[in-house]
């Protein structure tokens, strides 16, 4: 490697590293926003819509980044990702919107829950853009728009709600002031590598969405099992216990996005090793990933230990003194789905689509399956339980596809 390819390389993990940082704690300072203004009744309500927003989030994408940023021969051209990106981002629009009707009917808490979860759009929409950026070499362009427009989002989001204390109101003033970034931040970059024109031909289009059917399927599928743990407290226990489980979830949280840091940036990389053959450097590269997030777990546990409950109460002004044991817990199995997620950009590296699927169903039926029971017996212990427990056997499942589909490259 050139000192040209390494500087560009360390300008990469840079701006890759605080477009991630900046995403993760926006999430977290958005919820302690809303709880210190409107209280943890809200805070709930605004901690579940957000979730299902992340959720509806996997529509709009489609699961295509991992797709494009490893296409290295061109297969699609720019115009068919966007194109397919506007029709994705439509439907996640519709989507969202269906599921807040059917949940609440025509009423206030409807477009409450329409507009907090609506606000995710911005994260699909302009991951298009990025997903050329990291094809071409240039993740710290993305990176750095990340960034910005999480930034600018996250204060405009604050300074609006402590002005109106009207959560929806808010959230209107943050998806226009969003879409402005996004258009800012993004077009005229993308301009510098080609037309951006979006295409609508079909067979590409058929082409592309066939190819990222199994991803979307299993990264969709995924958002609904990190999901369940909120959807059985949402429907056996209250909205402060919602808000709770959200807080207790966010260091967890922090473990899974540093696989965003580090990973992410290597998927291009891992896709030339694969297509030189270079087995023994692609299974090297994946352990040092597995390694680092080993040491950062454990550190992750010891801290929580000692300051984790006293840091949270004091940052969102609720009492978590008797949820020590459930923060614990959940911070190993946010190390379980940290792990999962190295093991599934692996999977879609060497094209074991229809696998990721099959693991992630399997999982996702446990979930579903022992989620009523456990937190009716254990109440907010039991969405904890839930969520370690499907986290696991992710791992377990992907682990058996990884090792049947190394040996078919090998």
């Amino acid at each position: 490697m050139d000192s040209a390819e390494s500087q560009q390389l360390k300008k990469n993990y840079f701006w890759n590293t605080l477009g991630s940082l900046m995403t993760s704690l926006s999430s977290a300072l958005l919820l302690i926003v809303v709880t210190r203004t409107l209280g943890a009744e809200l805070g709930g309500i605004f901690s579940l819509a957000f979730a299902v927003g992340q959720q509806y989030q996997i529509l709009g994408a489609f699961e295509m980044r991992p797709y494009q940023a490893t296409d290295i021969k061109g297969r699609f051209r720019f115009g068919t990702y966007f194109g397919s990106r506007c029709i994705t981002c439509l439907a996640m629009l519709l989507a969202i919107c269906c599921y807040a009707l059917w949940t609440y009917g025509f009423s206030y808490e409807a477009g409450l829950a329409f507009s907090v979860a609506g606000l995710r759009f911005f994260d699909a929409a302009e991951d298009v853009f990025h997903g050329m950026f990291q094809q071409k070499g240039r993740l710290d362009i993305a990176g750095r728009a990340l960034f910005l427009r999480s930034l600018i989002s996250t204060v405009v989001f604050t300074a609006a709600l402590v002005i109106t204390e009207n959560l929806m109101a808010t959230c209107i003033i943050t998806a226009v002031v969003s879409l402005v970034a996004l258009i800012w931040l993004n077009i005229p970059a993308a301009r510098n590598f080609g037309s951006i024109r979006p295409s609508f031909d079909l067979k590409p289009l058929g082409l592309l969405f066939a190819a990222c059917l199994p991803l979307f399927l299993g990264s969709f599928l995924q958002s609904d099992l990190i999901n369940v743990p909120r959807y059985g407290i949402a429907g056996t226990l209250s909205n402060t216990d919602q808000t709770i489980y959200a807080i207790i979830y966010m260091p967890a949280l922090v473990i899974n996005l540093l696989v965003g840091f580090v990973f992410k940036p290597l998927l291009t990389s891992l896709a030339e090793m694969l297509e030189l053959r270079k087995l023994d450097d692609f299974l090297h590269l994946l352990l040092k990933c597995v390694g680092i997030i080993a040491g950062v777990s454990v550190l992750g546990e010891i801290a929580a230990y000692f300051i984790g409950i006293p840091i949270l109460s004091l940052l969102y002004g609720v009492n978590l003194d008797a949820y020590l044991p459930a923060l614990l817990i959940i911070i190993l199995g946010g190390a379980f789905n940290a792990l999962s997620v190295i093991l599934y950009y692996s999977l879609v590296t060497m094209r074991s689509q229809i696998l990721v699927v099959i693991c992630y169903l399997g999982a996702d039926l446990l979930a579903h399956g022992i989620s009523g029971w456990l937190i009716a017996s254990y109440q907010l212990m039991g969405a904890v339980f839930t969520y370690d427990l499907s986290m696991a056997l992710l791992c377990v499942l992907f682990l058996i596809a990884f090792f049947y589909s190394f040996k078919r490259q090998k």
